[in-house]
């Protein structure tokens, strides 16, 4: 970290629960669930679907917490910035990034309104696809009062969630921190998050990635969204010459880094997959970690798979176990 840092990272997303629970692939037809994307969901709709399964693991999630919990597990400096409201969901989310020393100060969502916790139910089929069904309660409420000048001004990179873009308020706290950043040197990286809200604000995205990125992450599916291509290799003359890169995941195809001029594949091990849950995530906590590190885009992505391999191995998209020797061998 340079001098006036006193954070590696500090992200803005959906703060919520997650309820991971396994389907066949008929329920999902059945139940007129898109498969393999984010459904926002009302809570009634939430609470009628719960009633249907029987949830493996309750977890605090949201795609940005889930990447700053690794980054934090690492032992980088961390915050997060997020809307919960003060229920017992909201404890659990809470306590989590409290206990993993991650810096977080937001307001509880105000008793006057009525919105729960958000809760993401993860719907994961006999091929290990996860299948999201998202109510957004209290973090929909998510605002310019909420954002932590202070952080974000003290922090080398900001991490925003384009999941975050589904609430008119926070398109505004997302304008209000990118501005704090630039006006402090802050980098910025952004994550597409999810095809279906690409489809939803393309040209929002489009017109933040140019404006305001430094490095963008994504998977196949949310690139070609974004430019509308049928290969992603086509994607390369879109980019706008302000992002210094684009790091796109392919599954078991690993990770391409668009740079300037070249594209480069960057391959992964095969692991034994039990469930997809935050493994984009967790591959932004390895990249992120490695830039902290000033290691070569290369080696970013390189750690980005080893660390996406790992939470492929367990339900949930936390890794819960120590990552001390990861960084040895890394290092």
């Amino acid at each position: 970290m340079t001098d006036n840092k006193k954070y590696d990272v500090v992200a803005i997303g959906n703060a919520m629960l997650d309820v991971l629970c396994e389907v066949s692939e008929p329920f999902l037809d059945q139940e007129g669930i898109s498969k393999g994307v984010m459904n926002l969901v009302s809570r009634e709709r939430s609470n009628n679907i719960l009633k249907l399964v029987k949830p493996v693991k309750e977890t605090a999630g949201g795609s940005a917490a889930n990447t700053i919990s690794t980054l934090a597990k690492l032992g980088l400096k961390t915050g997060y910035i997020g809307k919960i409201a003060d229920d017992q969901q909201g404890g659990v989310f809470k306590k989590d990034l409290i206990h993993d020393s991650i810096i977080y100060k937001t307001a509880f969502l105000d008793k006057g309104n009525s919105e729960s916790t958000g809760k993401c139910i993860v719907l994961i089929t006999p091929d290990k696809e996860r299948t999201m069904n998202t109510y957004l309660g209290a973090t929909e409420y998510l605002s310019d009062i909420d954002i932590d000048e202070e952080l974000i001004a003290y922090s080398e990179w900001l991490y925003l969630e384009g999941y975050r873009f589904d609430g008119q308020e926070s398109k505004k706290a997302f304008y209000k921190a990118i501005e704090i950043a630039k006006k402090n040197k802050t980098k910025i990286a952004i994550t597409l998050s999810d095809s279906f809200c690409v489809d939803r604000h393309r040209s929002d995205f489009i017109n933040l990635l140019n404006e305001s990125a430094d490095l963008v992450f994504c998977n196949e599916d949310e690139l070609k969204s974004l430019y509308e291509v049928e290969y992603i290799e086509a994607a390369q003359k879109l980019i706008a010459d302000t992002i210094s890169c684009v790091a796109c995941t392919c599954a078991e195809k690993g990770a391409y880094l668009f740079h300037k001029s070249s594209i480069r594949r960057i391959s992964t091990k095969k692991v034994s997959v039990i469930d997809t849950t935050g493994a984009g995530d967790n591959f932004a906590s390895g990249f992120l970690y490695g830039l902290s590190k000033n290691f070569s885009l290369e080696k970013c992505a390189v750690l980005g798979n080893e660390i996406a391999g790992e939470v492929l191995t367990i339900y949930g998209p936390r890794i819960e176990k120590s990552l001390t020797n990861f960084i040895k061998v890394n290092a």
